[in-house]
């Protein structure tokens, strides 16, 4: 996104919020004076501006470096409305179960291709999730590590390239845990939670590693994944690429040594 495309966004996206907001004070104001006739053009006037405030929030991601005026308008279209109170009274008198916001198939349609393609395509991500190797091994592995793997490959698809590394960190120590809980160096855990800091982290991958392996694993923990995951240094494309092949990698050969 450039930051001409950005000064244009945020310049919309601050009207668009100011008449949001005008139109909320006119609902209450109908509201208060009984004038139904006005009411329901204004509140469908509401519905579809407050949706295309949410479009270009949802745009931005960040909004920084604005002045104090600005930050109020936005920071007050994040609120709740008066209005929003009305819509859900509407909602609750209907016998349709279906929200007054819940956008139609075309708004959707719309919408979801503006945010998604503004970034990204679908060529893009096919080309990049056949760049990540998938794991293979003989045995089967926690749900929650499979999940893991997935989350990471998606990351890398959609570009997300620091949470890439985080993912990273995450499937060493559940692969670590997971194998140590295997050996019997730990009782299975189930649904409870076990706090992984660096120094439990360095006892783990003693157990189920050794040698090149191990070194190799460390080294993704600390030198890769640490500075990113405490918001020390980000990543590119091609970091983020070098750090998930070798992950999936120590984790094929960590399950590999521990399969017979």
């Amino acid at each position: 996104m450039t930051d001409s495309y950005r000064d244009n966004v945020l310049k919309e996206l601050v009207h668009d919020a100011s008449e949001l907001i005008e139109l909320d004070r006119l609902i209450v104001r109908a509201v208060v004076e009984s004038n139904f006739d006005k009411l329901q053009g204004l509140i469908l006037d509401f519905r579809n501006k407050k949706i295309n405030v949410q479009k270009k929030l949802s745009d931005l991601g960040v909004v920084e470096g604005l002045n104090e005026e600005q930050k109020q308008i936005l920071d007050r279209v994040q609120r709740k409305f008066p209005t929003d109170n009305i819509i859900e009274q509407i909602d609750a008198a209907s016998e349709e179960n279906i929200s007054f916001y819940e956008l139609t198939d075309d708004e959707a349609q719309d919408i979801g291709s503006d945010l998604l393609y503004s970034w990204i395509s679908h060529y893009e991500y096919v080309r990049d999730m056949f760049k990540v190797n998938t794991l293979i091994l003989l045995t089967k592995i926690p749900e929650n590590l499979r999940k893991y793997m997935l989350e990471a490959r998606n990351c890398f698809a959609f570009q997300q390239y620091n949470a890439v590394i985080s993912m990273c960190r995450t499937i060493i120590e559940a692969a670590a845990k997971d194998l140590c809980e295997k050996k019997g160096f730990f009782k299975p855990h189930g649904d409870k939670v076990i706090e992984i800091n660096p120094e439990v982290f360095n006892q783990l991958i003693k157990v189920v590693s050794k040698g090149k392996l191990r070194r190799q694993a460390v080294r993704i923990y600390y030198r890769e994944a640490c500075p990113v995951v405490h918001g020390d240094r980000s990543v590119n494309a091609e970091e983020a690429l070098q750090v998930l092949q070798e992950t999936t990698g120590v984790v094929q050969e960590l399950y590999s040594t521990h399969e017979s």
